[in-house]
């Protein structure tokens, strides 16, 4: 299984108020995410002034295969037609702590 963090950001509104998403919806939004040749079995959303931040457990056949999969999902979301769409992903990458088997030491610091 492979952890990729995902971000996403709202598109700019001219009241100067983003458009809402909720950290729920999205979360079954990428749980059924239909991907080749990968799954997202598990993800944490958080939602916060600046948008959605996201770690997504995936299973595929290697990391890059994950964060590929992954990137062409989140980019089926915001696309035109999407449920996001509008919104931008701006992080769709491996996480090198969960990569590295290094997620305790990320906690301490």
């Amino acid at each position: 299984m492979y952890a990729i963090r995902l971000e996403l950001v709202p598109p700019p509104v001219a009241d100067g108020c983003p458009e809402a998403a909720g950290a729920g919806p999205v979360r079954a939004l990428l749980l059924r995410l239909p991907l080749d040749g990968a799954r997202v079995c598990h993800a944490r959303v958080r939602e916060d002034a600046a948008g959605l931040g996201a770690v997504c457990f995936l299973t595929a056949s290697s990391l890059l295969a994950a964060e590929w999969a992954l990137r062409a999902g989140a980019g089926a979301l915001v696309g035109p037609g999407g449920p996001l769409a509008g919104w931008s992903v701006v992080r769709c990458e491996a996480d090198p702590w969960f990569a590295l088997g290094r997620w305790q030491d990320r906690a301490r610091n």
